[in-house]
């Protein structure tokens, strides 16, 4: 995904003049903060790396001191201190630090020793070895326990594939669906926890195996927008279940989820329709679900319209059924990869399109129809971007159709969706009178979408904590693949600029790791900022020109890509591909 703030100018920088500061008073970033050799985040250090730092330690602990010097003799407002000997501290002095100590280390040897205790309600409990300390639970919508008290879903249940059933009325703006969801246990429990947002459940059904269908009833904890339906007999490892959710829920107005848009005609008339954003937590809006990354699953999805319409969804149309209330059912082949909930999406519209077969795949542009020539020069950056990306990954892409979608009202600038990719209309569609600087961000746009197919939708980081492995190729990606494709935009200059822009994000003590810790919504709303999309093409970029041999790096990606096709990676998992692909390069030059 694209944020509109990456295409944005950036403020002019106002340079203050403040006071220098003392050596004490002077902040330093923690070490933790700092990208180390190795990996994003701290590793342990080999001897030469420890005598650098040390030496670096020393050298800047002398520099201090020589400034200090140099500011105390040469500053006319400095206060001089008085000399002074040293005196020896007063009896009472003494009395007071050894009583000092005394009541410290008598502390610290009473928590040490003195047996840890769990915080619940009713305060600070003991543990007992024969009472087992009790988990603290929410309590759900209609007053019974939430069975799960973690932002994180456990992982005893796995979706294997959904399918969805969704009938938009834009008439009143809501939408009824139905998800079953096919599910594998594998851990032992009793009880089922998914994702759920501003859903009126109806009905909900649950099976185990060949075993009768059962209805269930379905828990709700807000604050955590989870869902739960808890078993009297537990689930065995191994088992085969399936949960019916019907539900209503109103088509969002926030441009997330699935939400209404609309545009004027050229006869001036209002022309309405729904489109979707899932990324990062959104799928839950539009249906039940396990919206979290590695919960992958392929998805069957048939949507209902009226017959002066079309839909869109990740695969191509499988049939379409006249229903009996005179809308029509369009359903799509199911997705014939893995995906993530955040990769699903599904249009209502009345688009019109212009298509292009490149590389065995149907490459087509949308727009409203008053548009519809604006649209040729992002159907021929995008052909030549998938011909260029198949041959440079040596992995075709898998899907059969790729399409590109202008869409009036859109928040990002543009999202990844597998074999259905949205844009804003102002970073697709390229008019007669365009200007070169138009016609660059249309391509770098196209560009690093194009490069999620392979970065984020073939291999997914695990948690939102490694979104760079996403947007950090993908930003790399953009430059590098257009330096080739089109020569004509100097993207290399832009990239450029691009690092220098990181590089003054980074150095703001706001800044944070390419690869950090995230634990609430609001964290991973954070984590799609300069850092992970820049920087992180930065470094990618340093490894490139960093690694021995010819085509080292793209070697590396290329193990890499293929060793987690339709799996889920973190950062090590990077590394290691670069690493083996280095070490069998190092052994033969041997």
């Amino acid at each position: 995904m694209i944020e509109n703030s990456m295409f944005e100018e950036e403020p002019d920088v106002v340079d203050l003049t403040f006071p220098a500061l003392d050596p004490d008073e002077v902040a330093y970033e923690p070490r933790s903060s700092r990208l180390l050799v190795r990996g994003l985040g701290e590793n342990d250090m080999d001897e030469d790396e420890e005598d650098c730092e040390s030496s670096a330690r020393l050298l800047g602990m002398s520099f201090m001191n020589r400034s200090s010097a140099h500011r105390s003799s040469s500053s006319p407002y400095t206060r001089q201190a008085p000399p002074r000997s040293c005196s020896r501290p007063s009896a009472r002095t003494m009395v007071v630090c050894v009583l000092f100590l005394v009541i410290v280390a008598s502390m610290t040897m009473v928590l040490y020793f003195l047996p840890g205790c769990t915080f619940t309600k009713a305060g600070c409990r003991k543990p007992n070895k024969t009472t087992p300390v009790e988990p603290i639970y929410p309590i759900s919508t209609n007053g019974e326990l939430f069975p799960w008290a973690q932002l994180r879903l456990p992982y005893s249940i796995h979706p294997i594939s959904y399918d969805l059933t969704l009938n938009p009325n834009l008439d009143d703006m809501t939408f009824t669906g139905q998800t079953v969801i096919n599910m594998t246990v594998l851990h032992n429990t009793k009880r089922i926890v998914l994702h759920g947002a501003n859903l009126n459940i109806t009905k909900a059904t649950f099976k185990v195996g060949l075993k009768e269908v059962k209805d269930v009833t379905v828990l709700e904890y807000k604050p955590r927008q989870q869902l739960a339906v808890k078993f009297s007999e537990e689930l065995k490892a191994g088992q085969y279940c399936v949960l019916t959710l019907d539900y209503s829920a109103t088509l969002s107005h926030t441009y997330d989820g699935f939400y209404n848009s609309s545009y004027t005609d050229k006869d001036g008339n209002r022309r309405v329709l729904a489109a979707t954003q899932f990324e990062p937590l959104y799928a839950r809006k539009a249906f039940p679900c396990f919206d979290e990354p590695s919960f992958k699953a392929t998805f069957l999805i048939k949507i209902s319209r009226k017959q002066d319409y079309m839909t869109l969804s990740n695969m191509p149309k499988a049939k379409s059924t006249l229903l009996p209330n005179g809308l029509v059912q369009d359903e799509f082949e199911r997705t014939s990869v893995k995906m993530s909930t955040y990769l699903v999406a599904f249009i209502v519209s009345n688009f019109t399109p212009i298509s292009k077969n490149v590389s065995n795949t149907l490459v087509s542009v949308y727009s409203v129809p008053e548009k519809k020539e604006h649209t040729d020069y992002a159907l021929d950056t995008a052909s030549k971007l998938l011909e260029f990306y198949n041959s440079f990954f040596e992995i075709e892409y898998p899907l059969k159709k790729l399409d590109l979608v202008a869409i009036p009202d859109f928040l990002a600038g543009a999202m990844e969706n597998w074999g259905l990719i949205t844009f804003r209309e102002t970073t697709l569609l390229v008019g007669k009178e365009s200007s070169p600087l138009e016609k660059q961000v249309v391509a770098s746009v196209i560009a690093h979408e194009l490069a999620h197919q392979w970065f984020g939708n073939l291999v997914t980081m695990s948690w939102w904590n490694d979104l760079w492995l996403n947007e950090g190729f993908a930003t790399y990606m953009q430059y590098m693949s257009l330096q080739t494709v089109l020569p004509q935009l100097d993207t290399g200059n832009l990239f450029l600029s691009v690092r220098f822009r990181a590089m003054d994000k980074d150095a703001l003590n706001s800044s944070h790791s390419v690869s950090t810790e995230v634990n609430t919504p609001e964290q991973v709303e954070e984590m799609f900022d300069s850092v992970s999309y820049e920087k992180g093409a930065s470094i990618l970029l340093m490894l490139n020109t960093s690694l021995p041999g010819d085509q080292q790096f793209r070697k590396g990606i290329i193990e890499y890509l293929k060793e987690f096709s339709g799996a889920n990676t973190d950062t090590d998992d990077l590394w290691n591909s670069l690493t083996k692909v280095w070490c069998v390069t190092k052994k033969s030059l041997k």
